[in-house]
């Protein structure tokens, strides 16, 4: 019995003495091989095998998706700071998550593209209510991905004040997102002096009834005059959309200036009525998309049968104001086609128009355009046809980058086969960034209208898009172009929470009377200053600017000028409001974002 036991002793000691031979050949051969392996591949194998490591999302399952918002960075001292800072912060919260996970392409159980995760942290960073934001893909640990979002809100407090004289005379405060719901919402209150005190309220929802859509209102009773306007649309925000929308209607009752050489300015009253409703549908798929839509508009206009001075005393008839002869009234309703073609890739650089923050900048052709018949029915009077375009092109890297915009209009009166309502304006620019606190930026700026139904004119100085020194100036015409190169340094910080930077800038403008009322055609105007630049937080996409500038050229109107503004950096180029009141309101840019 115990040679039994002795045989089996040996047998079972002899198949474990293999086994474990054999495991410990496996476990050299998987030493050897798995580094192998992971060298070929690139170390994706660990890069994906380890849980909260950055990975690409292609092709892998969203398993969760967790946001995190943050407040802007408030200043601890110097205390009094902190103190009216979040005084006049009453209004804010930090964004809700749910607000931001609206925005996003991404859902929990589906499939993960890179194109989705880049395209939503874009349109993210395009939403005025946040400062800069994050979307990245990091390994969940069971071959899938966790999406993490990271956002940091702007300082929403809306606020602002003008003065007449050493007296404040207008005031404007609000929160540009209440309740961290990502909605503007402003009220202003403004003294009238010799007319009845104006008020008005605003504001802006940018995911209105939790779609992507965005609802805007304005109401305002003017010293003279008022406002009324709602609107609601869903614009092309990405290339992976499909449709986009807008309807709106405004009522807009003003009073226009116009400056004159001499005599102080006159205004004319203008009453315009506009509506729209229509669509676009995107054809094809990926970076390279043609759209196609059509949009029904009705536009009214009527104007005062007298110009008037707009004094401290009242309103004073002018009979003598040349203002050319215009319509009195006219009323058009026109059915447009919408057309649109679009080949864009997006580039995130930094220091551009912002002072630090991430920028998205785009590269290739877009070109929008609108073709519209009149039809004298419905109470309209107009028969025409109606031809509007929009088109941008950029180039370039994070070092060296151009781009251009145009805008243009036309009308042609089917009865008479002539051409009036031109309107162009446009921007060309080219930035270049030899190192990460310097950038030069040059740029050629340009407008003008020609056979306006309506009085048109282009000052020289006109505070946005005219040149700085010049902002008292009489120079005006219909045609205004301006040159300007200016050098940026970014200095840091006086503190982690604000980043500071020092500009120089020269301009270099003139003007053609062609048919504006009061026109002259004027010589080259050089405008020289420099400008102290701060954005709060560094992230922030707004950017502050106080300009000293002083006229060169000879001007008896003009002299030193000292001038604070905020200026939004989200897209290329915002056309002068000057510009913009000149055109009849139908345009590609109510269904198109432009970068």
């Amino acid at each position: 019995m115990s040679g039994v036991r002795a045989l089996v002793g040996v047998f079972v000691g002899d198949r474990l003495m293999r086994l474990t031979a054999r495991s410990e050949a496996l476990r050299c051969a998987r030493q050897l091989l798995v580094p192998l392996a992971i060298a070929v591949a690139g170390g994706k194998v660990a890069a994906q095998d380890a849980p909260g490591s950055p990975v690409s999302c292609e092709g892998r399952t969203i398993s969760v998706i967790a946001i995190d918002p943050r407040d802007p960075v408030f200043p601890a001292r110097p205390r009094i700071l902190h103190t009216l800072v979040r005084g006049a912060d009453v209004l804010h919260a930090t964004t809700k998550a749910e607000v931001i996970g609206r925005f996003l392409l991404l859902e929990t159980g589906e499939r993960c593209t890179e194109r989705q995760r880049a395209e939503s942290e874009r349109i993210l960073r395009l939403q005025p209510f946040l400062a800069d934001a994050t979307v990245r893909a990091v390994a969940d640990g069971s071959n899938g991905v966790r999406i993490e979002v990271e956002t940091i809100d702007e300082i929403p407090t809306v606020f602002g004040m003008r003065f007449h004289g050493v007296r404040p005379s207008a005031l404007r405060f609000g929160s540009g997102n209440v309740d961290g719901r990502g909605v503007y919402l402003a009220a202003s209150v403004k003294e009238g002096f010799a007319y009845r005190t104006g008020i008005g309220v605003s504001g802006a929802a940018y995911r209105a009834f939790g779609r992507p859509w965005t609802l805007t209102f304005a109401a305002a009773r003017a010293p003279l005059g008022g406002t009324l306007a709602l609107a609601l649309g869903h614009p092309f925000l990405t290339d992976l959309q499909r449709v986009a929308w807008h309807a709106g209607g405004s009522d807009a009752n003003r009073y226009v200036p116009f400056v004159r050489p001499v005599d102080e300015a006159v205004s004319l009253g203008v009453r315009r009525r506009f509506r729209d409703l229509g669509g676009v549908r995107r054809l094809g798929r990926g970076r390279r998309s043609a759209y196609l839509g059509v949009l029904l508009t009705e536009e009214s206009v009527t104007l005062a049968a007298h110009a008037a001075v707009v004094s401290d005393s009242g309103l004073v008839a002018d009979t003598s104001a040349a203002l050319g002869s215009p319509i009195s009234t006219y009323r058009n309703v026109r059915l447009n086609a919408v057309i649109g073609v679009r080949t864009l890739s997006f580039m995130a650089v930094r220091g551009f128009d912002a002072l630090t923050a991430v920028q998205d900048v785009a590269i290739g052709v877009q070109l929008g355009a609108l073709v519209g018949w009149g039809t004298p029915r419905f109470g309209a009077n107009d028969a025409d046809v109606f031809i509007s375009a929009d088109l941008y092109a950029g180039l370039g890297s994070a070092t060296s980058f151009a781009a251009l915009r145009i805008k243009g209009e036309a009308r042609q009166n089917r009865r008479t086969d002539r051409w009036d309502s031109m309107v162009g304006s446009g921007r060309l620019a080219w930035y270049v960034k030899p190192t990460a606190s310097h950038v030069l930026i040059t740029s050629f700026e340009f407008a003008g209208g020609w056979r306006q139904r309506l009085p048109f004119q282009l000052r020289l100085g006109y505070r946005q898009g005219g040149v700085r020194g010049y902002a008292a100036s009489r120079t005006a015409g219909a045609v205004r172009s301006i040159a300007r190169i200016e050098e940026r340094w970014l200095i840091g910080g006086l503190t982690e929470h604000v980043a500071v930077g020092i500009a120089t800038f020269a301009e270099a403008g003139r003007v053609w009377a062609g048919d504006a009322p009061f026109g002259v055609d004027s010589r080259a105007k050089v405008g020289l200053g420099t400008g102290l630049l701060v954005a709060f937080p560094p992230q922030s996409q707004r950017l502050w600017r106080l300009d000293l500038a002083a006229p060169v050229s000879p001007d008896r109107h003009a002299g030193w000028e000292l001038r604070l503004t905020g200026v939004w950096t989200r897209t290329f180029w915002r056309e002068p409001g000057d510009v913009a009141s000149g055109r009849a309101g139908a345009a590609p840019s109510t269904i198109f974002i432009w970068p």
